[in-house]
């Protein structure tokens, strides 16, 4: 180790390591600033020199640590924040599902409808996300009875609210494009359920009935819902593809209007972290990895970019494995630092929980990193355990 006069130590001064007093005795951890009280106790004890591998972190780079510590620092309070609103969470979720689920009975009954309970749903969203866009992560806890279309629709409406405040939409937007993703499987509601749970290979027949759904969806929600043009659109494109090998018209680029865009990216992303009858659910990562994996091929490179930024490499609610001090889940990361993100440590490096809430952040202690990540069947946990 480097030997470093007491006298050269200045308050505030960083190092890239652990600055040492001896072999058993930290001063102050790496990253961490050296206080003047630090000097007065060395000079106290009438230490002379101190000891560390590392060097003197620059002023531009201690800034920029000091960044990150107040965006930790919002970021842990705006998680024991979003523990608080869990409660209203399944509120507006199963608000939002009956919503839905009425509109979707009517189409079934060739039945005119109105949009006054969506237009609410989406506002309570838009209002919940407003005070903490984290929030989304329990609707992956919630134990609903709704069906899978109802689920399906109101959780990626989360997603595609996200990308639309991240695009600062106003106000009267958000609220078409929060309407047109909740009635983005109406076309689905008018296939016949032998179909939609058939357990057995589709017929030619059944595969196109149901690629015909967009089209359906499309013209029963201009129909009976007098829904406007820009929401009905999303139902009609949410399957076409950047590279025009979507359906069903085979749209390419910005020949797909920017809401059916963001219909795909959120539609695709919430499919992928389902479990469905033919696989298990993805969980955060993988779906993310997978999304960016087809990024290219099938979505908007630009929206693609910003909802990963939105949402991170290791979203919120990733259960991650660090190389030491256990495995945890992700509660939030830094924009400019995605492959750092803050965890929450859940259980020890021996498979025993935490007893107290642990907090790791990844840039501030580069000693830590992520080996790998977990789903809920490898690391023994639930959902409802993490959060």
């Amino acid at each position: 180790m480097k030997k470093i006069m007491v006298t050269d130590l200045k308050p505030g001064m960083r190092f890239t390591k652990p600055v040492h007093i001896d072999e058993s005795t930290i001063l102050v951890g790496a990253n961490v600033p050296i206080k003047d009280s630090d000097i007065k106790r060395l000079q106290k004890w009438n230490i002379t020199e101190v000891e560390c591998d590392g060097d003197v972190v620059s002023a531009e780079a201690a800034e920029s640590i000091k960044v990150n510590a107040r965006e930790f620092d919002i970021i842990l309070d705006n998680y024991n924040k979003m523990l608080d609103m869990k409660t209203r969470l399944v509120e507006v979720h199963e608000q939002a599902c009956s919503a839905v689920m009425k509109t979707h009975t009517a189409i079934r009954n060739s039945r005119v409808f109105t949009t006054t309970e969506l237009e609410a749903s989406v506002e309570n969203i838009l209002k919940i996300l407003g005070e903490n866009r984290n929030v989304f992560l329990f609707i992956h806890a919630i134990k609903s009875d709704n069906d899978i279309l109802t689920t399906h629709a109101v959780n990626a409406t989360f997603y595609a609210l996200l990308i639309g405040m991240a695009i600062k939409y106003p106000k009267n937007k958000l609220v078409d494009l929060g309407i047109g993703m909740l009635l983005i499987n109406s076309g689905m509601a008018q296939i016949p359920n032998y179909i939609m749970h058939k357990q057995s290979d589709l017929t030619d027949r059944e595969i196109n009935q149901i690629k015909s759904h967009p089209l359906l969806g499309y013209k029963v929600l201009r129909e009976l819902g007098n829904i406007k043009d820009y929401s009905a659109m999303m139902s009609l494109q949410h399957h076409e593809q950047f590279d025009g090998k979507g359906y069903p018209k085979g749209l390419k680029g910005a020949e797909i209007s920017e809401q059916g865009r963001i219909a795909s990216i959120a539609d695709s992303y919430e499919a992928l972290i389902e479990s469905r009858s033919y696989r298990d659910k993805k969980f955060f990562y993988h779906a993310m990895k997978d999304l960016v994996s087809d990024g290219a091929k099938k979505f908007d490179p630009v929206l693609i970019r910003l909802f990963i930024a939105v949402l991170s490499v290791y979203p919120v609610g990733s259960i991650v494995q660090l190389n030491k001090k256990g495995t945890g889940i992700v509660i939030g990361s830094v924009p400019s630092k995605p492959l750092r993100p803050i965890v929450k440590l859940i259980l020890d490096e021996n498979g025993t929980k935490y007893s107290d809430l642990t907090i790791v952040n990844l840039i501030e202690d580069q000693s830590l990193y992520i080996v790998k990540t977990l789903d809920e069947k490898e690391a023994g946990l639930k959902m409802d355990d993490l959060i």
